[in-house]
Formats: structure tokens, C-alpha cells, sequence
């Protein structure tokens, strides 16, 4: 009996042993979901625009390169919040990345101020060098006081000045005119330089403004107003090209300190990537929204060289008010030129 007894309490031991290992296997080959990092990222352009597609193909490059385990959802269309909404939720951890056009950042740091200068960038090549260098560099450094890990700058275009009264051949026909703007005091110092009325309006309202003639117009690029369907309230357009406007990508910054440092290289790398993807996209769409803006029957008024030269001199005032301590930083703006191998004089000459 005392054998028997030995040889159950043996089995049992076994049988135990077995089935606490198939358990511990189970759950072992069950980790892969638990160990998914899922985050969200929000804007409020549509789900078409280039700045949009940009934000997919990061998430896309990120749930690639990380096997898997981690993906980003993505929401755009304001679903979450207009740009303000979302960039302070990203601040506060509320959702981990966020993206907004850089003139409604100067309230996080006034060196967005310098790249709302009309006309400090002329072209698409001084764009990209002064984000890839040491300007862009500054803003990085910048932005970690607030609270962000900067992710990338999707491009986003030059604003054009568009409107639903009358073609605007130079300045002086804008004198009235109730016109949109962005919360960035450049911009609405360049409407008033201009002649106009500068009316800031949230973006998320500008369609509507413009169909009940709370503003006659506005400026953006042709892309991001096509896709937002802005050429059923437009009927005129100019190419100025008086502001450039980035977009930013920011993920919350104690979120990315606790990620690995694998996965933060990783995050990184996707989000250069996604930009040099983006960027040519984004030139492309510009060119094909402009071509569908005329299309549609949107009358485009194209300065040549001597009548930019009055646009560019009707908003040269604006330098000499914001550019001092405290506003657009002397020193950034030099930083600015410096890079870009040009003056203040040679761009209003």
C-alpha cells in the first residue's frame, strides 16, 4: 500500500508539473498581443491630404519596423480635435502624437514666429534646407521644453491668397477685404499690411465662414483647399506665395522617454522616412490641385517678376515690427539666412 500510495503521489506530481508547463507555454505564446504598444496620432486635415497620407506612412514604416508591435492609429479630419485641441492633448499624454501647422505653434516657442516671416522662404529648396539644418535643429531643442519629441515636418505648401469677390491682381484690391487667418499675429500683420481685414478663424470653421460671408477669403495652399472642398466657396485665386507653412509632428516627450531606446531610433527613423516620402507627394499634389482649381472654374491670377515685387513690398513692414527680441528672434533669423546663403535686402530688392 505504502508503494502504491508512493507511485500515485509520483503521477500526481507529474500530471501537476505538465499541466502548470503547458499553462506557462500557453501563456508565454499569448505575450505577442499583451506586448502590442498601441498609440494615437490626431490632426484635423482630411484623410486625402498630403500631411495626412504623410502621418499613415509613418505609422505604416513604425508597424513595419517594429514587427508589429507598434501601431499607430491615426485620425484625422478633426475627429479628435482641431490643431490646438490636439497638440495640447499630446502635451497633457491625453493621446501620444499630434500634428499641426506650424503657424498655430508660436505659442509654444516664438522661433515659429521667423518662419511665418512673408517671404524668408521663396522656394520649396530653402524650405527643406533650413528644416534639415541647424534652424530646424533649434526648433527640435526647442520643443522638448513643452513637453514634445519632434517626429518630422511634413510639407505642407505655400499659402496663395484665394477669395469669393473679385480677382486680386495686386495689394491695393484687397483694401476691405474680411480675409482668414491663422492665431499667428504674422499672418494677420500681413493681411493688414496688405490692405485687408485679417479675421482669425479656426480651420475647422473656415468653410463655413466663407459660405455665410463672415470672411470673403482666405489664404492656404491649393491642395489643402482643394481636399477640404473650399473650391465650392472660392472663385478667385493669387500666387503669392506670401507664407510657407510646415506642418509638425509631435509625439508626447515622457511617452517617448519610456520607450526603449530601440524603439525610439526606430520611431525616428520612420518618421524621416516618412517625410522624404511625403515631400514628394506633397509637391505632386500641389501641381495637380492647382491644375483642378482651374478646372473647376477658379479664375488664378500669376504675378510676373515686377508685380511680386510690390507684394513683396507692401509686406516688408511686417520684418521691422516682429523681427526683435522676443518675437522673431534677430538671432534666428540671421541663423535662417545664414543657411540659406541670402539677405533681407536681396529678398524685398
Amino acid at each position: 500500500m505504502k508503494h502504491f500510495m508512493n507511485s500515485v503521489f509520483v503521477v500526481l506530481i507529474f500530471i501537476t508539473l505538465f499541466v502548470l508547463g503547458n499553462l506557462a507555454m500557453n501563456q508565454s505564446a499569448g505575450s505577442t498581443d499583451a506586448d502590442v504598444i498601441t498609440f494615437r496620432v490626431a490632426q484635423s486635415k482630411s484623410a486625402n491630404h498630403p500631411v495626412s497620407k504623410g502621418i499613415d506612412k509613418f505609422a505604416e514604416l513604425v508597424e513595419e519596423k517594429s514587427n508589429g508591435q507598434i501601431q499607430i492609429q491615426t485620425y484625422h479630419d478633426a475627429l479628435i480635435g482641431n490643431d490646438r485641441e490636439v497638440i495640447e492633448s499630446a502635451q497633457k499624454g491625453g493621446i501620444a502624437f499630434a500634428s499641426s501647422s506650424t503657424p498655430n505653434m508660436t505659442s509654444f516657442t516664438n522661433y515659429f514666429t521667423a518662419w511665418d516671416l512673408p517671404y524668408i522662404f521663396e522656394n520649396k529648396d530653402e524650405v527643406y534646407q533650413a528644416i534639415d539644418g541647424e534652424p530646424g535643429d533649434v526648433i527640435r531643442n526647442e520643443m522638448k521644453k513643452s513637453g514634445f519629441q519632434v517626429i518630422f515636418f511634413p510639407d505642407y505648401g505655400f499659402r496663395q491668397i484665394v477669395n469669393n469677390v473679385k480677382p486680386i491682381q495686386e495689394p491695393s484690391d484687397l483694401k476691405g477685404m474680411k480675409v482668414r487667418t491663422t492665431n499667428s499675429k504674422i499672418e494677420q500683420a500681413d493681411f493688414d499690411a496688405l490692405g485687408a481685414t485679417p479675421t482669425p478663424v479656426s480651420w475647422s470653421e473656415v468653410f463655413t465662414a466663407l459660405q455665410q460671408g463672415t470672411v470673403e477669403g482666405e489664404g492656404n495652399s491649393y491642395s489643402l483647399l482643394w481636399d477640404s472642398k473650399h473650391q465650392e466657396v472660392l472663385r478667385y485665386a493669387t500666387e503669392v506665395n506670401y507664407n510657407y507653412s510646415s506642418d509638425i509632428v509631435v509625439m508626447n516627450k515622457e511617452k517617448f522617454d519610456e520607450l526603449t531606446q530601440a524603439n525610439q531610433q526606430l520611431i525616428m527613423e520612420a518618421g524621416d522616412e516618412a517625410m522624404i516620402w511625403q515631400r514628394k507627394l506633397a509637391n505632386e499634389r500641389e501641381e495637380e490641385a492647382k491644375q483642378q482649381f482651374i478646372d473647376y472654374g477658379i479664375e488664378i491670377v500669376e504675378p510676373n517678376e515686377e508685380e511680386m515685387r510690390k507684394w513683396k513690398q507692401a509686406v516688408k513692414p511686417v520684418w521691422d515690427r516682429f523681427v526683435k527680441p522676443g518675437v522673431a528672434d534677430p538671432a534666428y533669423v540671421d541663423l535662417i539666412l545664414e543657411t540659406l546663403g541670402k539677405t533681407k535686402q536681396e529678398i524685398f530688392e
